[in-house]
């Protein structure tokens, strides 16, 4: 793996503004707006009594709006981890992109790519198990 730092080219996503921007904007709604009590329950989990991989995510994200980051974490690991960084992300990504800062780039080998999508699924199946270990105590 090399880290570096690039300048930005023309054709680039920036996927930091973009999923940064959508959690930004999920802050706002949720802080603000009744949004939550919209929501339906989880289908999933009224069709088998057990939690869907993103059960409680939205409580999870409300608890982070109010501050509460430990109730958070402990309602959601993985998706209140995703949303803190998305959120950290934002800003730098802004700034590199507004002020034509070359900006961190990560390059990984097909060896390194096939053992972050390893990496992945194994960080849902075991968020996925903490969150039926919760359902089940």
């Amino acid at each position: 793996m090399r880290i570096r730092l690039n300048e930005r080219q023309p054709h680039d996503i920036e996927f930091g503004i973009i999923y940064g921007g959508i959690g930004v904007l999920v802050l706002i709604a949720l802080r603000f707006t009744p949004v939550a009590s919209l929501l339906p329950g989880c289908v999933f989990k009224g069709l088998t009594s057990f939690p869907c991989p993103t059960c409680g995510a939205t409580r999870a994200v409300l608890l982070l709006v109010h501050g509460e980051a430990a109730a958070s974490l402990s309602m959601n690991p993985l998706v209140s981890l995703c949303f803190m960084v998305a959120c950290l992300v934002f800003p730098y990504s802004l700034l590199a992109f507004l002020l034509h800062l070359p900006r961190l780039s990560m390059e990984l080998s097909v060896r390194e790519h096939v053992v972050a999508r390893v990496a992945v699924v194994a960080l849902v199946l075991m968020n996925w198990s903490y969150l039926v270990w919760l359902t089940m105590r």
